[in-house]
């Protein structure tokens, strides 16, 4: 079962389902639970051409830190998407895994409830230093003290939000000397503390796995399955010796063999195509999402 529960209900969260101006659902889309849908993380250039033209996606992904002053042209202009498709709010400035910014949580809180949001997510992760934020995902301690402070923020993030909140899985370059928490078991520990779903970025999966010299298919396995409800698909660089999670190519062959390997053991969900560097024309995005959609509509058994 999806971490989504029938009807679109997460952890005593309802979604909310925008409709468009003929008051019909977009194609495929009607709620959250067990939906075996594709699409793309949507970008400022992109969305006159999107408006434009009646392009059937079942909901789009928005990068709420891009809008956050929530006024201008490039706002309304989100807003009229919101009119059209529904919209699932990804962050990046929660700093979940050190001291959640409360003017941040609020100011993402009001935008959700304005757009009629669907879901919001963010990452395990810190951007929130003593004094200081710095805008990039730090690398959290995979120690036992950590698990209590991450789920206090987490049931925190969950109580300013009216949709369900969502932990995306980020790229890993390092550990640290006392880490002694492997990611799949603290999935589990804070689903199973707090209900929180899971977004589950396939890229990220293979970077981390690479970088940290794991099995990339039994790192994707050692996730909490009943807490996987979205997937994240995007491209990286070879920088040897790592893998850099860059935003700024094409899925490569291996993530995508990595995403049958996750649908097939997970199940069908959102999947979306992210790209923030080097973006291509809106069409590169599109055709991306439809090969996502090709690759899980037999596996999830959709018809």
């Amino acid at each position: 079962m999806s971490g989504f529960e029938s009807g679109g209900v997460f952890n005593g969260k309802t979604a909310a389902f925008n409709t468009n101006r003929d008051g019909a659902y977009p194609p495929r889309l009607q709620s959250l639970a067990d939906n075996a849908v594709a699409s793309i993380s949507l970008r400022e250039q992109h969305m006159a051409e999107l408006l434009s033209a009646d392009h059937p996606l079942p909901f789009v992904e928005i990068l709420a830190d891009n809008f956050l002053a929530m006024r201008g042209v490039h706002y309304q202009m989100l807003q009229a998407v919101a009119e059209r498709y529904p919209v699932a709010l990804h962050c990046v400035g929660m700093s979940v895994g050190s001291e959640v910014n409360s003017a941040y949580l609020m100011r993402v809180a009001l935008m959700a409830k304005e757009l009629n949001a669907i879901s919001v997510s963010d990452h395990l992760s810190l951007s929130q230093l003593p004094g200081a934020v710095v805008h990039d995902l730090l690398p959290i301690c995979y120690q036992e003290p950590v698990i209590s402070g991450i789920c206090a923020n987490i049931k925190r993030i969950q109580s300013q939000l009216e949709v369900p909140f969502l932990l995306e899985n980020v790229s890993r370059y390092t550990t640290y000397r006392d880490d002694n928490i492997q990611e799949g078991e603290l999935f589990h520990r804070l689903h199973d503390a707090t209900g929180v779903g899971m977004l589950l970025d396939v890229n990220n999966v293979y970077v981390t796995a690479h970088n940290l010299n794991l099995d990339a298919e039994l790192l994707l396995l050692s996730y909490p399955r009943q807490a996987v409800c979205q997937y994240h698909l995007a491209g990286h660089q070879s920088r040897p010796p790592l893998l850099v999670d860059t935003h700024g190519s094409h899925v490569c062959a291996e993530v995508w063999e990595l995403y049958l390997k996750a649908i097939a053991h997970f199940g069908g969900h959102p999947t979306i195509i992210e790209w923030d560097n080097d973006i291509p024309p809106l069409v590169e995005l599109l055709t991306s999402a439809d090969r996502a959609q090709h690759l899980m509509t037999p596996v999830a058994g959709v018809a």
